[in-house]
């Protein structure tokens, strides 16, 4: 499906961003149960502008979590039905932080004018009693209550980043199909005219995964290994979809992304706010992809449908699964001179449902995981209406300057256990300004707990996605906008058992729009 082109150029981009907010941190809650989305945000005197509800500066480690039976699957090493709000939140507003990771992201000019990541504000359909109106992160992920179309209690997901903003939601337990076909499902809305569902298996837990098709499309992060199943084709059918299929289908290796178009087939018929039931089968050798049409009550469905098979070639047997809903860009094009492309119209974000998230296999314990928070300080995005005040965004990453200038602010690890580590790793989206320098220079440099610095210097196949990643079968113009996933290793010694800060600086990097990092996560292995 052909999309309306949504980019801005850094120059307008910063033109528009007018950052009237300073000094301002999120609150702590002492890792206490908090009312997430039912919460009404606080409003600051001075301003008016509501605010996110607290969150807890980190999450107790994934170690050996898994769900009950069911998601449709004999045997399920991960299941999440998404039957209450968790008692564990984070990052991911009302879903386990334990069990999940949470990323959010718009590649697209993140650091402006001293914005770090910014997110707008989202308006919520009914979700249960006493949900909010309108929602920041973390709060855009809510568990909502049965309703007509959907009789099981559910996840609702507001994406408010605009221009090729996401929530990408990773599974911490690890999907192992060494040896054998492995089976992954969930249920989500296959309706997609501005916005849309993927499915993403990567080697790395690297945040954000996605693609880069720069002209009219994301230009976001890649994988090195993995691959992707974009669900944004709308077969055809202009104005209000009624039915819906796969785009694309991307198999990565070592950065390179392999792109097949979908092949012919029925589409399955969608629904705004109903829901479609995936299987996605893995092996090594062959993907295949079933989807099944919308249910009338989200309980019952009809048998999946082959929709895509494809023979593969994956480098790996073990990854990491995530869920993604993606903004194209939404405010944009169902607003005034725009109002009602693709049938939508007055959208400050792309609104999904999901249910029932699960895969089969091996349940893998040698891993944990502890989150860093999202800073949450005021911002101001392209979209603001300058006369209402709540409108504003927050942001969700830090600025890493120049090393001679100082480090990022502080983020916290709390509660850190060291028993049978044997190695650890940093995984973060960093966003890092090409021009004005060699991107083939730039250092990432990290410090643990007021230690001496640590360098991560840009590897040869990152820097070379900043002049053109290779992709291949796709009509599009290959290009990024500055973000990549990456993974730091870190020496054990910086660590400490308990609660653990790292701060964030770089050299050699332009300053202009300075570099930023944002959804970090710390990730220990374990013997």
């Amino acid at each position: 499906m052909t999309r309306p082109t949504a980019h801005l150029s850094f120059s307008t981009w910063a033109s528009l961003l007018i950052v009237g907010f300073t000094g301002l941190s999120a609150c702590h809650d002492g890792g206490s149960t908090k009312s997430g989305a039912n919460a009404t945000p606080s409003s600051m005197p001075s301003t008016g502008m509501p605010m996110p509800s607290s969150m807890p500066s980190s999450v107790p480690p994934t170690e050996g979590l898994m769900g009950p039976p069911d998601c449709g699957l004999a045997s399920a090493a991960f299941c999440d039905g998404f039957d209450a709000p968790a008692k564990i939140q984070g990052r991911g507003g009302e879903i386990d932080s334990s069990r999940w990771s949470v990323a959010r992201l718009s590649p697209l000019g993140p650091t402006a004018m001293g914005a770090a990541f910014p997110i707008g504000a989202a308006k919520l359909p009914p979700c249960r009693d006493g949900s909010p109106a309108l929602v920041w992160p973390p709060n855009d992920t809510l568990v909502c209550d049965p309703n007509p179309d959907l009789k099981n209690s559910h996840l609702m997901v507001a994406v408010a980043a605009q221009n090729y903003g996401e929530n990408s939601y990773r599974v911490r337990q690890p999907f192992d199909f060494a040896g054998r076909t492995g089976k992954i499902v969930f249920d989500a809305q296959g309706y997609s005219t501005l916005g849309w569902v993927s499915i993403e298996v990567t080697e790395d837990p690297i945040p954000n995964p996605s693609y880069a098709v720069f002209v009219n499309d994301e230009g976001g992060i890649i994988p090195k290994n993995g691959f992707e199943v974009q669900f944004s084709q709308t077969c055809g059918q202009g104005g209000v979809p009624t039915v819906f299929g796969m785009r694309t289908f991307h198999e990565f290796h070592d950065y390179a992304d392999n792109v097949q178009s979908r092949d012919s087939f029925d589409c399955p018929k969608a629904k705004k706010g109903a829901l479609n039931h995936f299987e996605i089968t893995v092996a090594q050798s062959k993907v295949e992809v079933f989807v099944t049409p919308f249910s009338p009550d989200g309980v019952s469905f009809d048998e999946p449908k082959l929709m895509f098979s494809t023979a593969t070639s994956l480098p790996f047997t073990r990854g990491y699964v995530h869920i993604t809903v993606h903004n194209h860009a939404t405010l944009k094009y169902s607003t005034g001179t725009w109002a009602g492309v693709s049938g939508e119209t007055d959208l400050d974000a792309w609104i999904a449902r999901l249910d029932n998230v699960g895969f089969d296999g091996p349940i893998l314990s040698d891993t944990r995981e502890y989150e860093a928070p999202e800073a949450l300080t005021p911002a101001a995005t392209p979209y603001d209406d300058p006369s209402n005040p709540s409108k504003k965004g927050v942001n969700i990453g830090y600025l890493a300057p120049d090393v001679a200038m100082g480090a990022s602010t502080p983020l916290t690890f709390s509660g850190v256990d060291l028993s049978k580590v044997k190695s650890a790793q940093l995984a973060l989206v960093g966003w890092y300004p090409s021009g004005g320098g060699k991107i083939a220079d730039l250092i990432l440099k990290y410090r643990f707990n007021g230690g001496d610095w640590r360098d991560r210097p840009i590897t040869a196949a990152e820097a070379a996605l900043y002049s053109g990643p290779v992709v291949k079968g796709s009509n599009g113009t290959p290009g990024i906008l500055n973000a990549i996933g990456q993974m730091v290793d870190v020496d054990l010694n910086d660590l400490m058992a308990g609660d653990n800060t790292v701060e964030f600086a770089t050299a050699n990097a332009p300053q202009g729009d300075p570099p930023g990092v944002a959804n970090v996560d710390l990730i220990l292995h374990t013997q």
